[in-house]
């Protein structure tokens, strides 16, 4: 089956997955098929996800008659069914929508050109009209069921919420939110909670054009209605109170106050409650007896004040420890490490490297000639985001503006939290760019060392493409445990030099409970990645559950950090 895409000079190329989770509604789930086989500007691929359906071999069958992916998603609930659809897509934007949808033939072409000519835009969703149940009441239901979601829902999140039976979200954005979404609780709206986690600084847009028909099953009872209701409610609350609309308001107002050239100038103000004298009180009590991974993550956010984690937490600091345990050539080259990102404009650099600031994870612009031909630089001075690009591409002066924007920026969330990033002083490193035995980005393998023993290792691959993790023990037995992102297939060898790495990663981790130390395994040497005190900031995804226990078993927390 041919699949077009589009790609003119003013539309550089942009593919389009389509997620369909389906649970009993094989009926339904053809006609959605057939209609995305109509369209005009066919999907790269459709992904199903069955989330434990009772005709399970009927689905089977249907997707197959439509050239769909077929994937099974035991965990219930559709959180976990919509991420496991979007962690398997490869498509530079993923689609979603429901079995009872039926998409007009016009809806791909629009996503994609939505994509293609706006470069920031990270998610897009819009309207839906009902196609069944009476004819003179789906005009005016579906007005008032969609507008009061986008009025009360939006005035909650201070932004545009997406719409889960028609939206679209960028694969790069997804592959930046994918650890943090609740795919665990299927009493929670997938769709209010990726909006949330969306958050202010990305830009969502509502497209009325973007037409979708939906099935009036919302309105069959007054008991479907309420549970809707009740769930969304329920999604709320969860974010609460870091995500309280006063909260978010508040935030979207500075925001729109800001003037991003003149970012160095303005650093972030720490939310009060991550200051507040009581506030700590509360999350010290709360977080006494940590018995989990994550509460123990929590547990030394609040309490570790030494200067060895400080240390950890600044990637120019921590290279003089690095080489004082380890030695220089762990160590990745250094073109610059600069107090005023202002002097990038005059730094010699070679063809590829990476830049990012000393005082945060997450932000980088990785500068190589295998970047895709349509990635350019963020337009917004604020964003924190990974980036791959071009070097014909860099522009010095915007270069400049976006490392004045991270290092007008707070990274973390203030002393309340995680303490350590407000401790680092704010500068731009510039170094080699790292690349594998074959060329390209190399995979990232974190070890999980807890009182100087390396108990876990985690393998990511695929950054600037189709992301997968795969958890080991330190022999290499694979474990049953995912952390989001999808397993690689087949399942990765055993590096070479693990044993070494190993070694490397345990003589890091000395003098301390617990720190994540990660590594690269180019072929010819090991190098040095970062130390990561606080991994996703305590909020570690576990599927199954359990192994939040386990993995916090091997850690014993000391009553007090000496």
């Amino acid at each position: 089956m041919t699949v077009e895409t589009l790609e003119t000079a003013a539309h550089p190329l942009v593919t389009v997955d389509v997620v369909v989770p389906v649970k009993d509604d094989a009926a339904l789930l053809r006609r959605c098929l057939r209609s995305l086989r109509a369209q005009h500007t066919g999907p790269a691929s459709i992904i199903v996800v069955d989330n434990g359906s009772r005709d399970r071999a009927e689905v089977e069958a249907i997707a197959e008659r439509y050239d769909a992916v077929l994937i099974d998603e035991p965990m219930p609930g559709i959180p976990a069914a919509n991420a496991a659809g979007f962690d398997h897509a490869t498509a530079t934007v993923v689609g979603r929508l429901d079995a009872d949808c039926v998409p007009p033939p016009d809806w791909v072409t629009r996503i994609t050109e939505a994509f293609a000519t706006d470069p920031e835009l990270a998610a897009l969703t819009g309207p839906a009209v009902f196609i069944d149940g009476p004819r003179l009441l789906r005009a005016p239901l579906a007005g008032l069921y969609l507008g009061a979601y986008r009025l009360f829902v939006g005035a909650a999140l201070a932004q545009v919420p997406i719409f889960g039976s028609n939206c679209a979200i960028r694969r790069a954005t997804w592959d930046q939110i994918a650890e943090t979404v609740h795919r665990e609780d299927a009493e929670l709206h997938d769709d209010l909670d990726v909006s949330t986690h969306l958050g202010l600084h990305r830009r969502v847009r509502y497209d009325r054009s973007l037409g979708m028909g939906i099935s009036m099953r919302p309105f069959t009872d007054a008991g479907s209605l309420a549970l809707r209701m009740r769930r969304g409610w329920t999604t709320l609350r969860v974010h609460w109170p870091e995500e309280l609309p006063a909260v978010r308001w508040f935030h979207r107002s500075r925001r729109l106050r800001a003037v991003l050239p003149d970012a160095t100038s303005a650093p972030r103000t720490v939310p009060w409650r991550e200051r507040s004298r009581l506030v700590r009180a509360v999350r010290l009590w709360r977080t006494r007896r940590p018995a989990t991974f994550r509460e123990k993550v929590r547990y030394k956010m609040l309490r570790d004040r030494r200067p060895l984690i400080v240390t950890f937490a600044d990637k120019a600091a921590v290279r003089n420890l690095v080489a004082s345990r380890i030695g220089q050539h762990v160590l990745p080259r250094v073109y610059g490490i600069l107090d005023d990102p202002r002097e990038l404009r005059d730094l010699e650099l070679p063809g590829s490297y990476v830049v990012k600031p000393t005082h945060g994870s997450g932000a980088a612009i990785v500068v190589s000639s295998s970047a895709r031909p349509d990635a350019r630089l963020p337009t917004d001075a604020g964003s924190w985001e990974y980036r791959h690009v071009r070097p014909e591409t860099v522009d010095r002066d915007r270069l400049v503006e976006l490392a004045s924007g991270w290092v007008s920026q707070l990274y973390g969330q203030g002393p309340n939290r995680e303490w350590v990033y407000g401790r680092v002083p704010r500068r731009i490193i510039v170094e080699e760019l790292l690349e594998g035995p074959d060329g390209g980005i190399p995979d990232d393998l974190k070890f999980f060392v807890f009182h100087g023993r390396c108990r876990y290792i985690q393998l990511d691959a695929g950054r600037f493409g189709r992301r997968t993790q795969d958890f080991f023990l330190p022999d290499w037995r694979h474990l049953p445990l995912s952390g989001g992102p999808a397993w690689a297939d087949p399942e990765p060898s055993a590096p070479e030099r693990l044993d070494e790495m190993i070694d490397l990663a345990e003589r890091l981790a000395a003098d301390t409970d617990f720190v994540r130390v990660d590594l690269y395994d180019l072929g010819d040497r090991i190098v040095f990645g970062e130390l990561t005190s606080y991994p996703a900031g305590g909020e570690s995804p576990f599927d199954p559950e359990r192994y939040n226990a386990e993995f916090g078993s091997w850690w014993t927390v000391p009553r007090r950090y000496r």
